[in-house]
C-alpha cells in the first residue's frame, strides 16, 4: 500500500554504482519550530527513489509543488524508511477570469 504526500521538490540526483544504479529526491519543507529543528528558512530533506522516477521528471522549473507515491522500506538498523515510486508535478490553479471582453 502507497502513501501520499505533498511537498516541494528541489532537485533528484541519479547514481551508478558498480553498475547499479540509485536515485534521490531533495525535497523542502519550511521550519515549522526553530528552535525544535535548530534551523531558519528551508529544511532540505533527501529521500531514496526509484531510478524510473528520476527519469520520468519533467518538471518545468524547481523547485515544483508534487504528490509522491511513497512505500515504506525497511531502512539501516531495522529503522523504517520511505521510498518514492512515483511523482505527479502539480497544476497551478487557473487564473480567475476577469470579466472582461477582448
Amino acid at each position: 500500500m502507497n502513501q501520499v504526500m505533498n511537498f516541494d521538490l528541489y532537485g533528484a540526483s541519479l547514481a551508478d554504482v558498480d553498475g547499479r544504479q540509485y536515485a534521490s529526491l531533495f525535497v523542502g519543507q519550511a521550519v515549522q519550530d526553530e528552535k525544535e529543528e535548530s534551523a531558519k528558512g528551508i529544511v532540505i530533506m533527501k529521500m531514496s527513489c526509484d531510478p524510473e522516477v528520476y527519469q520520468s521528471l519533467n518538471l518545468s522549473k524547481y523547485p515544483a509543488s508534487v504528490e509522491a507515491h511513497i512505500r515504506l522500506k525497511k531502512a539501516a538498523g531495522g529503522k523504517m524508511g520511505q521510498h518514492c515510486v512515483k511523482v505527479v508535478g502539480k497544476q497551478a490553479p487557473a487564473a480567475a477570469p476577469t470579466g472582461k471582453a477582448s
